[in-house]
């Protein structure tokens, strides 16, 4: 594996794949969908997994997870081999599995109220301060007391989003969750999401995406993954972070003659 996928500013690395393969079982034999990956993360970043769609993104995000283990390799979370799920690691899925039978309120602090978050257990008064908190920051203070079903799609994946950030997870993975709402929400949660992890500062986001201007705006370093089996093919230090307004970032000649270089890169890996 090339220098190149590395973390060029030699950080501490919060997430860490090396030299990481994975095989599936089929009738057929085994079927290889990683190849050899490794990919540094340092803590604090946010990092987009790019890809034709089969190549393993999101079997990169449920290997660092804890969902499934390498076939070779080793997975690292804050420097510690990976081997099952962990509080440590929060997800959040294209779907926003919010529980129907639970207000809004009750669905962000469902975390909290199994398990230990943070090596201790939390009060009751304490659970709500912070699920009022984070749902405050999402935009959703108004809608506490709501069901899922009385929010529309946006909201429901602020709530999620929520609902993610109360357990205090160090790791973020999230596999496509905007992918499915309309661009004038997804924006905004793009917004929100990147608002809320500078604000926090302490919080290492690995995202996955088929959508190469949502992994440029939301990300410092963006992987590019061929068809399967996945190979890292790329890495980008995206240098536009530092913009706060995004209708500045999408003018750019630069950012648009990125975002095309990625698009044709990925045109090319799909077969005709």
């Amino acid at each position: 594996m090339t220098e190149a996928l590395a973390n060029p500013a030699g950080q501490p690395a919060r997430i860490e794949l090396r030299s990481v393969s994975k095989s599936f079982p089929t009738r057929a034999g085994d079927r290889l969908a990683l190849d050899d990956i490794s990919l540094r993360v340092a803590a604090g970043e946010t990092a987009t997994v790019i890809g034709p769609t089969g190549c393993g993104k999101t079997t990169v995000l449920n290997l660092v997870a804890g969902f499934t283990l390498p076939t070779t390799g080793e997975v690292l979370a804050a420097g510690l081999p990976v081997s099952a799920p962990g509080p440590d690691r929060g997800f959040m899925f294209q779907r926003p599995n919010l529980l129907p039978w639970l207000t809004i309120a009750e669905n962000v602090a469902f975390p909290c109220r199994h398990g230990r978050i943070g090596g201790a257990t939390r009060s009751r008064a304490e659970i709500a301060d912070a699920a009022a908190h984070y749902l405050e920051s999402v935009g959703l203070h108004d809608a506490q007391k709501l069901f899922p079903h009385q929010l529309s799609g946006g909201m429901q994946s602020r709530a999620a989003l929520a609902r993610l950030l109360i357990a205090d997870s160090s790791i973020l993975l999230m596999d496509e969750p905007f992918a499915a709402l309309d661009a004038q929400t997804r924006l905004s949660m793009q917004q929100l999401l990147r608002r809320v992890v500078k604000t926090d500062g302490t919080r290492t986001v690995l995202f996955i995406t088929h959508d190469v201007e949502e992994a440029l705006l939301i990300s410092d370093h963006v992987f590019l993954m061929s068809a399967a089996p996945g190979r890292l093919l790329r890495q980008v230090s995206v240098p536009f972070r530092g913009d706060e307004n995004y209708r500045d970032i999408v003018m750019r000649p630069e950012f648009n003659d990125l975002k095309h270089e990625l698009i044709d890169q990925l045109e090319r890996l799909v077969p005709a």
